[in-house]
């Protein structure tokens, strides 16, 4: 995609100064990827040729000469389209040797020279298909910083922050101090609409970016200093606002009034402190005429200039997604471009934790080799470890970050499995098909974040050594010996159905229907009143689901593996069959305010953690379509067995 600066246009360079003057703030800037973007296929030439192919949607295509550096010096330094292409092959040639590639851009929306970042979108798009064909193993970073050298080659005077097109369609802070680049993304609570406004009038962006790199590295006089201030503290202290509104703010409506106030007093900002450094092109008419625009005041929330500012281009932030098709209309009646930008609301889980560092007594001595959650299941054609059913699972799920808890033997094996390549003479005796899920495994293990946990002290110190890492979001909790399979008509996993019953306030607990002969060996849920006002029994759970969203029930009563007497006095659900109980399925949503409760119950049992959660702040079920079995009990390791046997054949 291309990308948008949100807030902190100029900090990147301005940051840069500090190897020069340490007094000079970090650059910090909010940069959003374009729904627009450019879209291309790659394969290798055959045949060993080093040269590059490149066809544009246009049809027009160019050939370049990979060894050939000093051709590629004059195609970078020219003012054809390519000249992207050439410095960025410059750039990868002093650090890789790479074959030949054909890529085919085959569609482009991105409009170009409308300041959204299309020439670095070009760059980064050269790298990523050459990485991706010759597994260079750069990371996006890498990726990035290959991009930015290659642009520079090139006459283009382009900003570190433009690269950031490398993360996509995400809200993404960067920070710059000196040549250092630090990148962290930004969750977004509730989905902003936005039109961005190409004003059709002129500004000279090498002017501009000339005036106000003469206040730098040294203030001169006050005007100098007030740049300074305002793209130092004041810009720092401005992401910072943004960042909390777009991260807590769940309320669209109330979000997009925040960040357009926010960005309407950015511009205030900016026009008294930049616009005295060059107020020959940052007066900026037209831009000041489209923000005051009567006919825009009932559809938006606030607006600023884009990029190097000027009259270029501009940000509104619309009311609703109504408003926001009212926007474009009434912009394009002034005569000037709307390119619609919707940031949507963020996925509210992004990570999960998964225990397998405990010692599994009930299958012991065999845990003493290989804990269950490497026991081989089969599904369909393939036998793999049971981790990596859960993993795909989670993946499946979009869940970003997956923290094994692990001992050190644990890790190994899990670094082995998943952050290893196998070895080229294995995979030669294996079918294809088995040989390419290497390449799967090391897409996971890209996502894997290890937490040690060397004794088996148990699940509450667990969760306790994962804090840090979850930031205070909530989470998926999944047991590694666990193995889970869905049932759903419409072929969602057991974890994308939790996550569906989810809704970013209180925890949920997956759930099935268990008979009173097995409630002793499970942790028992009682709902006083099931959802819809019809509970739903075992043979009929098929009928909870309803597009998306999970019925959730609001659970009254949580007991670990109770007595027949107790369950028939304190957890019987109405309306489902006689001895019939709902139990836990083995995996939850969890808020931060596990944690707290975990802190003040040092000796606590989970379920007892959990119920107690349930009383502070509610708890949630979510009838799950599907069957779960725990691989570190033989009977039950034995009806997987015979369950995906049954399945396969």
């Amino acid at each position: 995609p291309g990308r948008i600066c949100l807030f902190g246009e100029h900090s990147d360079w301005a940051g840069g100064y500090r190897r020069f003057n340490a007094e000079i703030r970090e650059g910090c800037a909010l940069v959003c990827g374009t729904t627009q973007g450019l879209y291309a296929r790659a394969r290798r030439l055959e045949g060993g040729a080093r040269a590059l192919r490149f066809t544009g949607p246009d049809g027009r295509s160019c050939e370049l000469n990979m060894a050939d550096t000093a051709h590629l010096r004059e195609v970078a330094q020219s003012s054809s389209f390519h000249a992207y292409i050439a410095g960025t092959l410059i750039e990868l040639g002093k650090h890789f040797r790479v074959e030949g590639a054909e890529i085919d851009n085959y569609k482009a929306d991105l409009p170009i020279k409308k300041g959204l970042s299309s020439s670095a979108a070009v760059c980064v798009l050269i790298v990523r298909c050459l990485n991706e064909l010759y597994d260079l193993k750069l990371t996006v970073h890498g990726e990035m910083d290959i991009a930015y050298r290659g642009e520079i080659n090139t006459p283009s005077r382009c900003g570190r922050l433009d690269q950031c097109v490398a993360f996509g369609q995400r809200v993404t802070r960067m920070t710059f101090d000196n040549d250092i680049i630090d990148t962290e993304p930004v969750r977004v609570a509730a989905t902003v609409y936005l039109v961005i406004v190409d004003l059709c009038a002129a500004k000279d962006t090498k002017e501009i970016l000339k005036c106000l790199n003469a206040a730098y590295p040294f203030p001169r006089d006050d005007k100098d200093k007030a740049l300074h201030a305002l793209l130092g503290e004041v810009n720092l202290d401005v992401c910072s606002q943004a960042i909390k509104i777009l991260s807590r703010e769940r309320d669209p409506q109330k979000a997009a009034h925040l960040i357009g106030a926010l960005m309407t007093d950015a511009q205030r900002r900016w026009d008294s402190s930049a616009v005295p450094q060059c107020p020959h092109e940052l007066t900026a008419p037209t831009l000041h005429r489209l923000l005051a625009c009567p006919d825009l005041v009932p559809h938006i929330t606030g607006g600023k200039g884009v990029g190097s500012q000027g009259d270029g281009s501009a940000q509104l932030v619309c009311k609703s997604e109504a408003a926001q098709d009212a926007v474009m209309k009434i912009v394009a009646g002034l005569g000037m471009e709307p390119l619609r930008l919707t940031i949507p609301a963020h996925k509210p889980v992004r990570s999960a934790v998964v225990p397998i560092a405990g010692s599994c007594p009930g299958m012991w001595p065999a845990t003493k080799c290989s804990g269950p959650w490497l026991f081989p299941i089969r599904i369909g054609e393939m036998v793999k470890p049971a981790i990596c059913w859960l993993c795909e699972e989670l993946v499946a799920a979009e869940i970003d970050q997956i923290i094994l808890v692990v001992n050190e033997a644990t890790q190994a094996q899990m670094e082995h499995l998943f952050q290893r390549r196998e070895d080229v003479a294995v995979l030669d005796g294996v079918p294809s098909r088995a040989s390419a899920y290497d390449e799967e495994l090391l897409a996971v293990g890209k996502r894997l974040v290890f937490v040690r946990q060397d004794r088996p002290t148990g699940i509450r110190d667990a969760l306790l050594l994962c804090e840090r890492f979850l930031e205070g979001e909530p989470f998926i909790l999944a047991w590694g010996d666990h193995l889970c399979s869905s049932t759903a008509a419409d072929g969602r996993g057991c974890l994308a159905q939790l996550l569906a019953g989810f809704d970013g306030g209180c925890s949920v607990a997956s759930m099935h229907c268990i008979a009173q002969e097995l409630i002793h060996t499970a942790g028992v849920f009682a709902c006083r009143e099931p959802p819809s006002g019809s509970p739903l029994l075992l043979e009929k759970q098929g009928a909870q689901t309803d597009g998306a969203k999970m019925a959730c029930w609001p659970l009254s009563h949580i007991a670990e593996k109770p007595t027949v007497v107790y369950a028939q006095e304190h957890l019987k659900t109405p309306g489902l069959d006689e001895g019939k109980f709902l139990a836990s399925f083995g995996q939850y949503v969890l808020t931060p305010a596990i944690f707290a409760i975990l802190r003040e119950k040092a000796t606590c049992h989970f379920t007892e953690a959990l119920d107690a959660m349930r009383q502070q702040e509610g708890l949630n079920g979510v009838l799950i379509e599907g069957c779960r079995w725990d691989l570190g009990n033989i009977r039950t390791y034995t009806q997987a067995l015979q369950a995906q046997a049954v399945s396969s054949s």
